[in-house]
């Protein structure tokens, strides 16, 4: 059985070195970094929403649900309402001004914005976001780690190893251009499998029927309402809308996206295009958790409900492709966060501090050298599995989030907004969502984070609006 999932996992690692390699022909090492803005619509919305899921779409989301019951619904609805505030108002701005301001990381655009001829914001900016990106990375190899120890019966270490060096090189090949379409074709792949395998084991179950009886049996509701009506019951809604939901905000690199798009005017397009594939993929992802509980009887205590499902409903050989698309969504979100990373760092720190005269082609070097070095210390912090990838991923979204998302909207559509308020906010963002996440204090760190930022960014900039406008 394993030899036929390995001959799987070898066509579509193939499928993706041969568009990593065509699109890296196409690449120059001035477009390395954004593609030279040439993605379609439909490119930009699909690889976006592929790079954002993760491998939480195939594990966490269906576990959640087969545990918890559809209560957490709510969290995927903030998902999606705040993805789509953040199409509608963020994405063509951020595209045009950073086309006007001819940058290519978001972080060189809050420099030029604010005219901040110190450097400040563009440093600290690429410092605290590598710094979250590395423990997001690290999730990310944690779940390869993970991928390759179940399907293959490999140590975790060697599992961590093996994706490493297939994160790195599908990253590296071809720069921005080739990720967007290799996100675009896993999206793909992705969105058919997730819509595959509940549908197949809902058939094999036998109906609803058997799905209300297992819920029952496991005492897991099937509403997406609390019992109980009560402030605590509201409370809890809110907390669950509001746990990732305002953090798309901050998340630069998603903003490489939008940046990279052809066309501004067919933002709308892929807005629609983004969303109807990741409300697709949510719904199926919630009920592969409720068809689950009926499979499993209840029974089943690990959180691999999609791999299980995969392994007993289809032969070994199609099992492979259908376990593929856990690769795909978690090489879409690893892919794009180490060339970010390896972006700004060299970009926005290399650039601006070592080498002010860099060349395009010195610049696609340092950023191949800055990825794959992120990529070790990632997986140095993957060693340590005392830390569960929600818990990575909540630490580095809400550190993204709060540190970078009230200054992105408040320097889209506040005049009042000055370099001093941009450091203060960016400071206390991330200082906030860390120690509230550290202390481990009741409400989700990205809540206390989002709010200290927006507060420190507008208090700062009007204490200092004289000195700015002296």
């Amino acid at each position: 059985m394993a030899g036929e999932i390995i001959i799987a996992f070898i066509i579509y690692a193939m499928v993706l070195g041969s568009i990593s390699y065509f699109f890296s022909s196409k690449t120059s090492s001035e477009s390395f970094m954004l593609g030279g803005r040439s993605t379609n619509y439909w490119v930009t919305a699909i690889a976006l929403q592929a790079s954002d899921m993760t491998h939480w779409l195939f594990i966490g989301l269906p576990f959640a649900v087969y545990s918890f019951g559809l209560i957490i619904f709510w969290e995927s609805i903030g998902l999606v309402f705040f993805m789509f505030l953040t199409w509608h108002f963020i994405a063509t701005k951020i595209r045009v001004e950073t086309e006007k301001y001819n940058c290519v990381t978001i972080f060189s655009y809050f420099e030029k914005k604010f005219q901040d001829n110190t450097g400040t914001i563009r440093l600290l900016s690429s410092i605290i976001s590598v710094v979250f990106l590395t423990f997001y990375i690290s999730s990310g190899l944690v779940a390869l780690g993970q991928l390759f120890e179940n399907v293959f019966g490999l140590s975790y270490l060697l599992g961590l190893l093996f994706g490493l060096l297939i994160a790195i090189l599908y990253t590296l090949i071809g720069g921005f251009l080739a990720i967007a379409w290799c996100d675009f074709f896993q999206g793909l792949y992705v969105f058919f499998m997730i819509i595959l395998v509940p549908t197949v084991a809902f058939f094999a179950i036998g109906g609803w029927a058997a799905i209300s009886q297992a819920a029952t049996l496991k005492g897991v509701s099937l509403s997406i309402f609390p019992a109980t009506i009560s402030i605590s019951s509201i409370l809890l809604i809110l907390s669950k809308i509001f746990t990732f939901g305002p953090g798309y905000f901050g998340q630069t690199y998603l903003m490489s996206f939008f940046m990279g798009i052809d066309d501004p005017k067919k933002m709308k397009y892929a807005k629609y295009v983004g969303l109807s594939w990741q409300i697709i993929v949510l719904i199926f992802a919630m009920f592969m958790g409720v068809v689950g509980l009926a499979y499993f009887n209840g029974a089943y205590e690990g959180k691999f409900i999609y791999i299980l499902l995969a392994n007993k409903l289809f032969s070994p050989l199609m099992a492979g492709f259908v376990l593929c698309a856990l690769l795909a969504v978690t090489l879409s979100a690893l892919g794009t966060k180490i060339l970010n990373s390896g972006s700004v760092m060299a970009e926005d720190f290399y650039k601006k501090v070592i080498n002010k005269n860099a060349s395009p082609n010195n610049l696609r070097l340092m950023t191949r050298i800055f990825a794959i070095f992120i990529s070790v210390v990632a997986l140095l912090i993957a060693l340590d599995d005392s830390k569960t990838i929600y818990e990575l991923v909540l630490y580095a979204w809400s550190g993204m989030g709060s540190a970078f998302g009230p200054l992105v909207i408040t320097t889209l559509y506040s005049k009042n907004t000055n370099k001093y308020g941009a450091i203060a906010g960016i400071i206390t963002g991330s200082l906030v969502s860390g120690a509230w996440y550290i202390f481990g204090i009741g409400l989700p760190p990205l809540i206390p984070g989002f709010i200290a930022s927006y507060i420190a960014i507008y208090l700062v900039s009007y204490l200092t609006y004289n000195k700015i406008n002296k």
